[in-house]
C-alpha cells in the first residue's frame, strides 16, 4: 500500500513499524491526528478562497484611454483596482453615467478624451466674451458625438464667406470619383491653403458644367453640405452684393450647422477628407489666426479655414468666420466661430477669433467620446 504526499514524492507502507520501534497503534493514531489537522486546514483555505472569489466580483474596473496604443480599433484598457484600494473606489454600478465621468474624469461611453467642457464654460464664456468688444458666436461638437454646443447669444449665424470652400472642393472631388487633374490641384489648394477667389471659382465653374449652370451647381454643392449633417443649409444663388465676389459666399451659415458639416468632413461623411483636410493643416501663415493661435492639449493636429467680408447689416464692419477640426490621438473636435468686432475691421474680428480659441483650449477638460479615424 502506497500513498502519494503533497510534495509528490512516493512512499512505502510503514503504517505498522517505521524501523524505529514505535507501535502500530500509535502511528495510526498520529496519522488520524495529522489526516483532522489536513482537513481543517484545507477547509479554511476552501472558506477563504470561495471569500476572494466574492470580493474579486466586486471589484471596480475603470476604463480609460491608453496613451500610447489608440488606434481606430484599440479605444481602450482596463485597469483593475487592488484590493486594498477598494474603499476609495465606489462600485461602478452604483454610479449614474455622469457621476462616473465626474469620478475618473473618463467617458463612460467609450473613453476618447473624457469630458468635453466643465459646468462653468458658458458662464466663462460670457465673461470673456465680454470683454473682446464685438459681438461672437461658438459651435463645438466631439468627432465621437453628434451633440453639438453653443456659446453666445448676440451672434448665432452669418454669410459663409470662404468658409464654404472645403464644401466645393468634396462636390468637385464626389463628382469627378476623387481624382483632380493637375490644374484642379493648383485650384484647391490655392482656395483652401490661402483662400483665392479665383481658385475657388474656377472649381465652382466645373461643378456648373456639370450641372448646368449656377443654380445646379449650387444645389450639387448643398447637398454636400447636407451629407456633412448640415441639413438646414441652403446654397445662396443671388447676385453677390458690393464688396462680394460669389453667390456661394453669401451663403447664411449658423455656427450649429456649420460645425456639422465640418464634423461630417473630418469623420469621413463627405468625400476628400484626407486631401482636404491636409489642405486645412497648411494654410498660410497670416490666415492662421483663431484655432491656429492656441495651445490646445495633447499636441493635435488643427485644420483651419477661414472666411471674412463685410456685412450690411453691421454697417459695412467686417464679419470673420472659422471653421475646423482638431484631431488628437485622444479624440477630437470640431469647430466653428464667428464675430463681428465693434471697430468694424478684419483683423480686430480675427484677434477676436484667436482670443476664442485660446479659451476654448484652456476650458477643455478632453476631447469628448472615442471616435473612429477614416481615410478617403
Amino acid at each position: 500500500m502506497s500513498y502519494q504526499d503533497p510534495r509528490g514524492r512516493r512512499q512505502e507502507d510503514r503504517f505498522w513499524d517505521d524501523g524505529g520501534g514505535t507501535p502500530g497503534w500509535a502511528t495510526i493514531v498520529a496519522v488520524l491526528i495529522v489526516a483532522a489537522g489536513l482537513g481543517a486546514a484545507i477547509a479554511i483555505f476552501a472558506s477563504r478562497s470561495g471569500g476572494s472569489s466574492t470580493e474579486a466580483a466586486k471589484t471596480v474596473v475603470i476604463t480609460k484611454t491608453s496613451p500610447r496604443k489608440q488606434h481606430p480599433d484599440e479605444q481602450h484598457m482596463t485597469d483593475v483596482i487592488p484590493s486594498h484600494e477598494r474603499a476609495k473606489a465606489p462600485a461602478a454600478s452604483s454610479l449614474t453615467k455622469k457621476e462616473a465621468e465626474e469620478n475618473t474624469g473618463q467617458s463612460v461611453s467609450g473613453g476618447g478624451g473624457g469630458r468635453l467642457l466643465g459646468p462653468g464654460a458658458h458662464s466663462s464664456f460670457e465673461a470673456m466674451a465680454a470683454g473682446l468688444g464685438a459681438q461672437v458666436g461658438l459651435a463645438v461638437e466631439p468627432l465621437g458625438s453628434e451633440e453639438v454646443t453653443e456659446f453666445g447669444s448676440l451672434l448665432g449665424s452669418g454669410h459663409a464667406w470662404s468658409s464654404i470652400k472645403p464644401a466645393i472642393l468634396s462636390t468637385v472631388l464626389k463628382e469627378q470619383g476623387g481624382s483632380l487633374g493637375p490644374e484642379e490641384e493648383a485650384w484647391a489648394e490655392g482656395a483652401i491653403t490661402a483662400s483665392d477667389n479665383e481658385d475657388a471659382a474656377a472649381l465652382f465653374h466645373t461643378i456648373e458644367g456639370r450641372q448646368g449652370g449656377l443654380d445646379g451647381a449650387s444645389a450639387a454643392v448643398g447637398e454636400t453640405i447636407h451629407e456633412g449633417s448640415s441639413g438646414s443649409t441652403v446654397v445662396a444663388t443671388a447676385p453677390p452684393p458690393a464688396g462680394a465676389v460669389s453667390t456661394y459666399g453669401q451663403t447664411d451659415w449658423p455656427v450649429g450647422e456649420a460645425v456639422r458639416f465640418y464634423h461630417g468632413l473630418a469623420t469621413c461623411r463627405v468625400p476628400g477628407t484626407s486631401y482636404i483636410e491636409g489642405l486645412m493643416e497648411n494654410v498660410i501663415g497670416e490666415q492662421r489666426w483663431g484655432l491656429g493661435q492656441a495651445a490646445f492639449p495633447s499636441s493635435p493636429r488643427v485644420g483651419m479655414k477661414g472666411g471674412w467680408g463685410p456685412d450690411t447689416e453691421a454697417g459695412g464692419g467686417y464679419l470673420v468666420r472659422q471653421s475646423g477640426f482638431v484631431q488628437s490621438k485622444e479624440g477630437g473636435i470640431a469647430v466653428a466661430m464667428i464675430a463681428i468686432d465693434e471697430s468694424g475691421s478684419y483683423p480686430a474680428g480675427a484677434e477676436d477669433l484667436s482670443t476664442i480659441a485660446r479659451w476654448l483650449a484652456r476650458e477643455l477638460k478632453g476631447y469628448g467620446p472615442a471616435y473612429h479615424g477614416c481615410t478617403g
